[in-house]
């Protein structure tokens, strides 16, 4: 007899509801860092739309504060 004769299709209350506290702690944490990445991105997106007739934007040390800005992102999804 191997282990699939014994599965019967069912399994008990107490296990299933575990997994959905589970998942939800899990899918609130989600939500959470989907939230802060949000919050942190729209201000720049708003700042690229102000002079929309400027066809050029200047930004010094543009590379330095991208690792900046990857570096927070990096610690939202570290959950830091």
């Amino acid at each position: 007899m191997n282990e699939e004769d014994n599965d019967f299709g069912f399994s008990f209350a107490e296990d299933i509801e575990k997994v959905v506290k589970q998942n939800s702690k899990e899918a609130a944490a989600a939500n959470s860092k989907a939230k802060k990445i949000y919050d942190m991105i729209m201000p720049f997106l708003n700042n690229l739309k102000k002079n929309p007739d400027m066809p050029t934007i200047v930004w010094p040390n543009r590379v330095e504060k991208i690792d900046e800005f990857i570096a927070k992102l990096d610690k939202v999804i570290a959950g830091k």
